[in-house]
Order: C-alpha cells, then sequence, then structure tokens
C-alpha cells in the first residue's frame, strides 16, 4: 500500500478551478466551430435607415441641413418616379403621400447609372451616400451604392 502526503494549496487550487470553470463556459457558449454566428458582423449600420414612421421627418431633416448630411449613408425603400426635366441617371425613390385629403409623391433624389434599367412604379431598396447635387437649387442627391428589387409592402402610403 502506497500513502501520499501532497499539501494543497486552496487558493491557487480555487483559482485554477475558476479558470478551468470559465474556459469550459466559453467553449460552451460560443464553440469552436465557424458556424457561430456573431451578429455584430453581419449588421449594417446607417446614418439614416429610413421607414414608414421616419420617412417624411428624414426627408425633412436631410433636406434642410444638406451640408451637415453629406457623406452619411442611408438605406431607403421606395417606387421609381421619374420626371421629363430628370437629368440623366437621376430618378426618385418614393412613397405616396396623403396630406389634406390629396396625394403626392415625396422621396429622395438618387444618382445611378443603370436607372434606365429601373422600370416606373418598380419597388426597390436602396443604400447609398449622400451628396450634394443640383435640381432646381442645391438638394442632397443620394449616390447609389447597391440597388435590389423588392415587393412593394401592403401599405403605400405615408400620413404627415
Amino acid at each position: 500500500m502506497f500513502v501520499i502526503n501532497i499539501k494543497m494549496n486552496y487558493k491557487k487550487t480555487l483559482f485554477l478551478c475558476a479558470i478551468l470553470a470559465i474556459v469550459i463556459a466559453s467553449i460552451i457558449e460560443f464553440g469552436f466551430n465557424d458556424n457561430a454566428i456573431f451578429t455584430s458582423n453581419n449588421i449594417e449600420k446607417f446614418d439614416y435607415d429610413i421607414s414608414d414612421e421616419n420617412f417624411l421627418s428624414s426627408l425633412k431633416k436631410i433636406h434642410e441641413s444638406v451640408d451637415e448630411n453629406i457623406g452619411k449613408s442611408i438605406k431607403v425603400s421606395g417606387f421609381v418616379y421619374t420626371l421629363p426635366d430628370f437629368k440623366k441617371d437621376f430618378f426618385v425613390c418614393g412613397r405616396y403621400l396623403v396630406q389634406d385629403n390629396s396625394t403626392q409623391v415625396a422621396g429622395y433624389l438618387f444618382n445611378y447609372n443603370g436607372s434606365m434599367q429601373l422600370q416606373e412604379n418598380e419597388w426597390i431598396e436602396i443604400t447609398g451616400t449622400i451628396i450634394k447635387g443640383d435640381y432646381n437649387g442645391k438638394v442632397p442627391v443620394i449616390k447609389v451604392d447597391k440597388i435590389e428589387k423588392i415587393i412593394a409592402p401592403a401599405n403605400t402610403y405615408i400620413k404627415e
């Protein structure tokens, strides 16, 4: 029969157990595989992420302070709308605005080299960068970074 006499330092043992518990908890939580999802890398952040609720207020804010918004990123969805006096490669991504029992188109002016490929009233989602342009005066223009065709939402109108 063998007898082993071991002198233990409880502080060091407790510390090692705590470290081991943290390592095991990390492995369980995050795993070693590449399938772990880290949402911070998958979420795009925009200075203006336009929704039904902030469509009009953001439009006013951007138009009222063009110089302060140059270079900011934006994401918006709406339908393609053009006017005969638009320059080549320009269109509006707009929504119908209900105001005083009438409707009108309100939207953001975009610059896109492929605008001739877009169809009038086609629904799109666009991301881009705000620049300064000229359409009957200095106005914000959004230079398109990415454009996707989407299905029209159930409610295509916004209210003032």
